[in-house]
């Protein structure tokens, strides 16, 4: 699946821990359970690792441990589920995350400009096709009337 990050299609370093067992290698995207069973193991270990968070996830439960994550997949399940957005946005104003946010799911090309302007940083589409109409649609705008989130 190819990975979109500054406007290009680029290798993707991270891989998605997919079991219940604590990662011993670096660049593992790990799940809220997984970090909440696991914290104190995790942040001992010294590895960068990412989490992925639903859209309607519980802010409350990570945000004294944002510092943590290198990389912070938010999913989402469907297109029209737009809850990703505002978590994208409420992550870089309202608690100060600067590391990558990465959009991962059932993303369409049409969304990419939407997706960056709220706060995404990487956008992980489901193939080639999608990931080179998404870079399109990045490319065609230049100019915008509102603020953009940083």
């Amino acid at each position: 699946m190819p990975l979109i990050k500054g406007n290009k299609i680029v290798a993707d370093a991270w891989h998605v821990h997919a079991d219940e067992s604590v990662p011993k290698q670096d660049y593992c995207i790990i799940d809220l359970a997984c970090w909440q069973e696991n914290k104190a193991s995790l942040i001992s270990q010294k590895l960068t690792f990412g989490l992925t968070l639903e859209g309607d996830a519980d802010m409350t439960n990570v945000t004294d441990d944002l510092q943590h994550f290198a990389l912070i997949a938010i999913n989402f399940p469907s297109f029209v589920d737009g809850r990703g957005y505002s978590l994208a946005k409420n992550l870089r104003q309202k608690y100060g995350y600067t590391q990558d946010i990465r959009a991962v799911g059932d993303i369409l090309p049409d969304q990419a400009l939407y997706l960056t302007r709220v706060g995404f940083s990487s956008l992980f589409l489901a193939n080639e096709k999608n990931a080179l109409l998404a870079l399109e649609k990045l490319a065609e705008h230049n100019v915008f009337y509102q603020p953009q989130t940083v």
